[in-house]
């Protein structure tokens, strides 16, 4: 029989180690990961990021970036700041952050070396749908610094391939495995279930090596549908299509085509009618809000391509007039003020008249549709 004090060490070291590996459950663990979690705040898009040093850099998506905005961060307990874009790779869709206001108040996650497995178990960190959170009472303390988790599908040379579910929102938060190293970075899914794609450990090591500046060009392509509207009765309201792209989300370019009426019988009855028919135009672009409350001013101008039905002459044989068409091609001034994907745009073509003698006035009401590409 082993002495009484031997029995009491064995006894105080099996509770001293089931008591540490208590507090090292992965609920703790978790909880510690989620405090190096930011949520990223990008003119009307949400992401996630993570401070990786205490220097307050932090790592996320570059398409959450992309736009040129000036970019929000919030962490779990309430801290804020500014983020200023230090480094990105587009190609590997990666970027780095600095936030002055995190350095030294919030704890880093560290990027491991090792290339993860293929079966290695993985947890994802971030916001997913983050706009919906708190939107109702039962929705209260969802979404944000949410855990998902899952396995490595697959590893590919620039990415890696996970179950784990990730969504929109999640889009720069990092992957990590179970000892809370960084293994990836969210940047897309397909349209299936459980189909998500990492920037891997190795592309973000990369970058915090060798940063390379900010691209000076980068931004979103989109396209909006428009109801057009004058204030000459010899005009008709249109529908428009348009492609735009937003540069730094500073310049923004459009072109776009224009279907309204004006048939030729309503030219023989009113002696003639106009309608536009395409436009470019070019306009600065000033933030004025982030996140729910995203809101921006543009000052613009551009070119408004018409086509004019008129009556000619009157054809006595046939008793009927016949008509002629003209096109014109006219200077516009215009501002727009947009919330979220919705705008209403003024404008002014001063070398053309309305029937009343005064200067063609259009107002236009825009829909964006989901952004086509960010580069």
């Amino acid at each position: 029989m082993r002495p009484l004090f031997l029995q009491i060490l064995c006894l105080w070291l099996v509770g001293t180690s089931a008591a540490q590996a208590s507090s090292d459950s992965l609920p703790d663990r978790v909880d510690r990961w989620m405090q190096s979690v930011v949520l990223l705040i990008n003119g009307p898009g949400w992401c996630s990021g993570v401070v990786i040093d205490d220097k307050g850099t932090v790592a996320t998506a570059y398409h959450c970036v992309a736009s040129g905005l000036r970019t929000e961060i919030r962490t779990r307990d309430g801290q804020r700041g500014i983020a200023k874009t230090t480094a990105t790779r587009p190609r590997d869709d990666i970027a780095l952050l600095s936030v002055p206001e995190l350095a030294g108040k919030v704890p880093a996650l560290s990027v491991r070396k090792e290339e993860p497995r293929q079966g290695e178990r993985v947890y994802g960190l971030g916001h997913p749908f983050a706009p919906f959170a708190d939107r109702t009472p039962a929705m209260e303390g969802m979404l944000t610094w949410s855990v998902s988790s899952g396995i490595i599908s697959n590893v590919g040379p620039r990415l890696i391939q996970t179950d784990a579910a990730l969504n929109p929102g999640n889009s720069g938060g990092p992957v990590v495995d179970e000892t809370g190293q960084i293994i990836g970075i969210t940047s897309r899914k397909l349209g299936g279930d459980n189909v998500a794609f990492l920037s891997s450990a190795a592309n973000l090591d990369r970058l915090i090596e060798s940063p390379n500046g900010p691209s000076l060009v980068g931004g979103t392509v989109g396209m909006a549908v428009s109801a057009v509207f004058h204030n000459d009765s010899e005009a008709f309201p249109g529908i428009g299509l348009s492609l735009n792209t937003a540069v730094r989300d500073t310049l923004v370019l459009n072109a776009g085509v224009i279907l309204s009426g004006g048939t030729v019988s309503d030219a023989v009855q009113m002696g003639s009618v106009w309608s536009p028919v395409w436009e470019t135009t070019a306009a600065l672009r000033q933030s004025l809000g982030r996140g729910h409350f995203s809101t921006a001013l543009e000052i613009g101008a551009g070119f408004l391509g018409s086509r004019s039905v008129y009556r000619t002459q009157y054809d006595k044989s046939s008793r009927l007039w016949r008509t002629g068409t003209s096109t014109h091609i006219d200077h516009q001034f215009f501002g727009r003020f947009l919330m979220g994907g919705t705008a209403i745009r003024a404008a002014m073509v001063p070398n053309r008249k309305n029937s009343f003698g005064g200067a063609i006035y259009l107002l236009t009401l825009d829909f964006g549709l989901p952004t086509l590409l960010v580069y």
